[in-house]
């Protein structure tokens, strides 16, 4: 018998073994069916959002094994109509505050009104510092760790790793930095490594939990993490103004935070998301909402509002002035950034793109003032700088 022959035999009774399988059909066949059924209910990041905000799962369990963006949006249309809020604070936020480095200074001395743990990367609590006292901590670059200070003034290893999360034991307790090193807001942007400083106010106050960590590069970095919306809270100092510019600049520093939440490329060598400079948006933390607590309110009042095109979030630039006009972005990635015409009072008709900063792409920070002195809402000023987008409630 031909080798040729024994080979055709053996596949014809692989074939017929297949067929007389306990549950019928081929055992491939039912294999790759499982596989389909399994990568089809795979949980998708809408359902993962649901979940997190506690929503009712008979309102989705319809849309299941996999909950797409529009059906998600169809559940949260739901619960805008009932009146339902999730009390969501939305996505994590980690902001990258300033280096802990021989440039600056290698430690950092924290306090927080309620207490707080330090722990490390797998939630061991390593100590548990109490409310009102303070904890300095240094970074040792040698060996990649964090030390702290001993009551007799010396330091000792307090993890093995290079990576510490100080978590406050109370809801609403307010980390403060007392011995960050302090520049002036324009130091801050050629050197974005301490904090920020406008006459005798330090903004040295932070919410959520502080990360010490090191980078790929070896630097080691105090990273404030906090929920979207308390980053909101935090974000900008743009001055006393009208309820509608408020909200239009809460919209806009949310979005921004968001769609970069999401793309996690222009930091894609660190452990944060965005800086606290103007290089991406100025943060300044707790103080923010002392100083101007109409932010705060305009930013619960638009919870979970992003800019979006074509059900993506959208980018949203913003500048001080233009010379009367807007400018196309460059190229076909965010077609929304179409060159439309400002207010006279963000128009400066000697201002070339790029003085000062003003790119003169998307809004036009005074532009929108005048606007919003003109009765416009938000919305309208939003959909007038970004064509072709919406107003969505994400969470």
């Amino acid at each position: 018998m031909s080798k040729i022959r024994l080979v055709k035999i053996a596949i014809i009774s692989l074939f017929l073994a297949a067929l007389l399988l306990p549950n019928g059909g081929f055992l491939f066949e039912k294999n790759i069916a499982e596989a389909k059924k399994k990568k089809k209910s795979k949980v998708t990041k809408w359902q993962r959002m649901l979940e997190r905000n506690n929503v009712d799962r008979a309102l989705w369990q319809k849309y299941l094994p996999k909950v797409s963006h529009g059906e998600y949006k169809k559940v949260t249309k739901a619960l805008k109509k009932l009146g339902t809020v999730s009390g969501s604070l939305g996505p994590e936020m980690k902001v990258g505050l300033f280096k802990l480095n021989t440039d600056n200074r290698k430690t950092i001395t924290l306090n927080n009104t309620t207490g707080y743990r330090i722990k490390d990367k797998s939630g061991n609590v390593l100590r548990e510092i109490l409310g009102g006292q303070n904890a300095a901590l240094k970074a040792d670059h040698s060996d990649k760790n964090f030390s702290i200070r001993g009551d007799d003034g010396n330091y000792s290893n307090i993890t093995s790793g290079n990576y510490l999360i100080l978590e406050p034991v109370g809801s609403g307790g307010i980390f403060e930095i007392s011995d960050c090193e302090v520049n002036s807001s324009a130091d801050k942007k050629s050197n974005p490594f301490g904090c920020y400083k406008t006459g005798s106010v330090k903004y040295d106050e932070f919410r959520g939990k502080i990360e010490l960590s090191f980078n790929d590069n070896g630097d080691p970095w105090v990273i404030n993490v906090l929920p979207m919306e308390q980053y909101t809270w935090g974000t900008g100092e743009i001055g006393e103004s009208e309820k509608e510019y408020y909200k239009l600049f809460s919209i806009i520093f949310r979005t921004y935070g968001y769609y970069h939440n999401e793309k996690r490329t222009k930091h894609s060598d660190e452990n944060f998301t965005l800086t606290d400079t103007s290089s991406d948006q100025i943060y300044k933390g707790y103080k923010i909402e002392e100083r101007f607590p109409k932010m705060k309110q305009a930013s619960e009042e638009t919870r979970g509002r992003i800019v979006t095109y074509k059900n993506k979030t959208a980018l949203t630039p913003y500048c001080s002035y233009t010379d009367g006009k807007t400018r196309d972005y460059p190229g076909d990635d965010f077609p929304y950034l179409k060159s439309v015409k400002d207010h006279k009072k963000g128009t400066n008709k000697d201002l070339n793109p790029g003085d000062n900063g003003n790119h003169m792409y998307g809004l036009s920070a005074h532009g929108a003032v005048g606007y919003v002195g003109d009765g416009k809402s938000y919305e309208w000023v939003l959909k007038h700088y970004y064509t072709g987008v919406d107003i969505e409630v994400e969470y």
